[in-house]
């Protein structure tokens, strides 16, 4: 894991992508459709960070009391990221009755902070071949999106499979497949593919 100096202390290179990530996304998403992605976007990602980085005390009770600011550099690790998934899961379902825009923006935020999020962690680690196709990827996402905000009578799920899809293959080239990363990028994708379609389905229907 690799390491990122923040004044005096040492933070993981992962937590400085993933806000790094979301920043990006946000301002990603501005570009591409014109509009700014809704509170439930930042809402999301404190839950998801608080509930990941919290969950190490319930399962590292003794190691936390014992060393405090050990919660600086870890988290729940694997039981703790799948509560903060279930979490986030729980709190798309809540909110997007009163978002309306979650729906719609939901699997394209999604999509620009995964890709952003690996784009920035492949160049903190070195992996430069596998940044810059992240990289290259996430151009194209921005420009699809772009692309299709201007048609609003074509349906994106197929693309956003496909972009989701070839993000997949990406990081088995990379690495082993069945991993709780790529297992999360799925289930989220499926997810948020799913509201996406409700949401066109609605519209069509009104």
């Amino acid at each position: 894991m690799s390491y990122v100096p923040i004044l005096h202390l040492t933070v993981p290179a992962v937590w400085v992508s993933v806000l790094m990530a979301a920043a990006a996304a946000s301002l990603l998403m501005r570009a591409a459709t014109g509009r700014k992605l809704g509170e439930w976007f930042w809402n999301a990602l404190a839950l998801y960070i608080l509930a990941w980085k919290l969950s190490y005390i319930i399962f590292n009770l003794q190691h936390f009391l014992d060393v405090p600011l050990s919660i600086l550099y870890f988290n729940g690790g694997l039981y703790g990221h799948l509560l903060a998934i279930a979490l986030l899961l729980a709190y798309l379902v809540f909110m997007r009755r009163k978002h309306a825009a979650l729906a719609e923006q939901a699997a394209n935020a999604w999509l620009l902070f995964f890709l952003a999020y690996q784009t920035i962690l492949q160049l903190f680690e070195d992996q430069l071949m596998q940044a810059l196709l992240q990289a290259s990827l996430l151009a194209a996402a921005v420009l699809s999106i772009r692309l299709l905000a201007k048609r609003p009578d074509v349906p994106d799920s197929l693309l956003l499979a496909t972009f989701f899809t070839v993000e997949l293959l990406i990081l088995s080239a990379f690495g082993p497949l069945l991993t709780w990363q790529n297992a999360t990028l799925l289930v989220l994708a499926a997810f948020t593919i799913a509201m996406d379609r409700r949401f066109e389905q609605k519209g069509t229907n009104t």
